[in-house]
């Protein structure tokens, strides 16, 4: 027989009207794993909601064809030249999911293998949809405008399971093959309902039960706005196919977040599939889940039923190579737990307690971990543990930090073969070893770390006509000692009201008024609002800080200092010459403002920190040794 004839043969015949469950109560020819035959290939319109590629595709059996949809994640296989997947050729389909849209079937292709190209259509195969422009085998009749397709949309009920058969464990073939590879324990979920791989689920259905293990819970978040209150939390979902973010809001909040533990297995099932807000969750998956009122969470008998928390693990020293505000795993033996301390965000006034923990790893680098609010608070103080950090935020200030946020998991001596071997070599050479951390960087004594890479003289900064002047602000960092406070005006009376900080009007004995807020007060809170005289080697400049900044330099609040300058001067004066001749490492934004038809950059401290001047004399070291010195 010749390869064009083995080709023909190849065709799985029947799989269409199988996957489809047109041939309920006849013998099901399916094989687990259907090879077909792609008749046309065709680009489609992305969805408002997204810009990424979707190609729709029409397959045949040789006896029957129908409209498939390639999953995104399988987009690069067009992209190659020349294309893995053109007109005629022949695949085997070996994960795949029939979803309704628009009550008719469609075909997900997940994932497959291009076997052949073929010179022409094998057959000739009729189409398997009975709707009135359904079309023929080579054309594009009776596409589905996948566009047009809304999440919410309520699919038809889909057609009675085909019959099961034996193959590789056998196969219900109107649901997913990669499905029958998940069922275990009872053998899918409540009800007997097949279970959907992770990477399965897209907008386009609604009737699917996935079953995977929580990787990250958070905690239970409010917000409050123009359109009212609310409260919602998050988990992730992982599974042998991906990890997807799910979200509950409110009621779902409330019902659903007493059930979910992390680490568990569960099976869930009756949510909404969405596209994925990118800006809120640092996972791949092109879909999120939107959990609802009715939405049914059961624990897994199984615990063992879904994989563990995978990982990709980043060493400390090739931290170096990655992008700011890139996610990384690590793993690190903890050397330093760092003490409890407490910042002011900037955007809504609260204070948020974090701490800074100093990790190492086998690389001979050592790395601060950022842990923030209640992750801060509970830490168990470590010994040279060895803790696995999942979703780590990449930071560029010392060269190279690390930021645990919301969807950021730690794991304290993990049962994985790479915390086993850190284990052994830090017990065995590790702990006399020393570490080094990241070259490029100028460390204070507060923990705050400045780049020398972005360090500029002040007589560079001023003679560059270009600094401050463009759209957006331009930031450097320097090293220079404050000569002169400005004692007028150090502060403002501001609005106590949490969140406002509005300058408020003196209307008289016991009465301040807030114009924003519509409320009078007793007193104002002061609120710093310095203006100082700073000096480098080179020039000097002057530059502006607000209320974080003047409890930094001066170790009062603005609330104490205006009542020392109300009555008692000369104690004022002798705390603002105490904070003159302080030498500091400065992060300096700058940007021009025009006042009066008059423009002119001004320079604002975004962040002050006392020079270290061991790490200080280190650093100035090393660019000797780098030029040759």
């Amino acid at each position: 027989m010749s390869e064009q004839q083995d080709l023909e043969t190849t065709l799985s015949t029947g799989a269409i009207r199988a996957m489809y469950g047109a041939g309920a109560g006849d013998e099901d020819p399916i094989a687990v794993e259907p090879t077909l035959q792609v008749l046309s290939v065709k680009k489609v319109n992305p969805s408002a909601n997204s810009t990424v590629d979707r190609y729709r595709l029409i397959v045949s059996d040789g006896e029957h064809f129908a409209q498939a949809m390639l999953a995104t994640q399988l987009n690069g296989l067009l992209a190659q030249d020349p294309p893995a997947i053109e007109k005629n050729t022949i695949i085997k389909l070996t994960t795949y999911a029939c979803n309704v849209v628009q009550n008719r079937r469609i075909i997900i292709c997940l994932s497959l293998e291009s076997i052949a190209n073929y010179p022409e259509k094998i057959g000739q195969p009729q189409t398997i949809d009975p709707g009135p422009s359904a079309g023929g085998a080579g054309g594009g009749g009776g596409d589905v405008a996948m566009k047009d397709v809304k999440p919410d949309v309520k699919p038809a009920p889909a057609p009675a399971p085909a019959a099961t058969t034996s193959g590789r464990g056998g196969s219900n073939a109107s649901s997913t093959s990669a499905a029958k590879k998940q069922q275990s324990g009872r053998g899918g979920a409540k009800g007997g309902a097949p279970i959907y791989p992770i990477e399965g689920l897209s907008p386009y259905q609604n009737k699917w039960t996935i079953k995977a293990r929580v990787t990250v819970k958070s905690d239970i978040r409010h917000w409050s706005n123009a359109k009212g209150d609310g409260k919602l939390f998050s988990v992730n979902l992982l599974d042998d196919t991906g990890e997807i973010k799910a979200t509950g809001f409110n009621d779902a909040c409330e019902n659903l977040y007493p059930l979910f533990e992390e680490g568990k297995v569960y099976y869930i099932s009756k949510a909404r599939v969405n596209i994925a807000k990118k800006q809120f969750s640092n996972l791949s998956s092109e879909y999120e889940i939107m959990f609802e009122k009715d939405t049914d969470v059961q624990l897994c008998e199984d615990q063992s039923a879904a994989p563990q928390i995978k990982y990709n693990f980043v060493e400390l020293g090739n931290l170096g190579s990655q992008e700011k505000d890139a996610t990384v795993d690590v793993l690190g033996i903890v050397k330093d737990n760092g003490d409890l301390s407490e910042i002011t965000a900037k955007a809504t006034q609260k204070q948020i307690k974090k701490r800074e923990l100093t990790i190492v790893d086998r690389s001979g680098y050592s790395v601060r971990v950022t842990l923030w609010g209640r992750s801060a608070e509970t830490w168990q103080e470590s010994d040279n543990g060895v803790f696995a950090f999942k979703g780590a935020k990449v930071g560029d200030f010392g060269g190279r930090t690390l930021s645990m946020g919301g969807q950021s998991t730690m794991t304290a001596d993990p049962d994985i073969p790479e915390a086993h071997d850190l284990r052994g070599w830090f017990d065995t050479e590790g702990n006399a070893q020393s570490f080094q951390s990241y070259s490029n960087q100028m460390t204070s004594g507060s923990g705050a770390t400045f780049r020398k890479d972005e360090f500029r003289t002040f007589e560079d900064v001023t003679a560059d006509d270009s600094v401050g002047m463009g759209d957006k602000p331009d930031f450097f960092s320097s090293r220079a000692t404050i000569t002169f406070i400005k004692g007028d005006n150090l502060s403002y009376p501001a609005c106590p009201t949490e969140k406002c900080n509005k300058k408020m009007s003196h209307e008289g004995n016991d009465e301040w008024r807030c114009e924003k807020c519509s409320q009078t007060y007793p007193a104002p809170e002061y609120r710093y609002i310095l203006s100082l005289c700073v000096n480098d080697f080179t020039s000097q400049i002057w530059i502006s800080g607000f209320n974080d900044l003047g409890l930094q330099l001066l170790g009062h609040s603005a609330d104490e200092m205006q009542r020392l300058k109300e009555d008692d001067d000369p104690n004022f004066q002798a705390i603002l010459n105490k904070a003159m001749g302080q030498t500091y490492n400065f992060n300096i934004r700058a940007k021009a403002d025009t006042y009066q038809d008059q423009t002119k950059v001004r320079f604002h401290i975004q962040k002050a920190a006392k020079v270290d001047w061991v790490e200080a004399a280190k650093g100035m070291l090393e660019t000797l040794e780098q030029w040759g010195a």
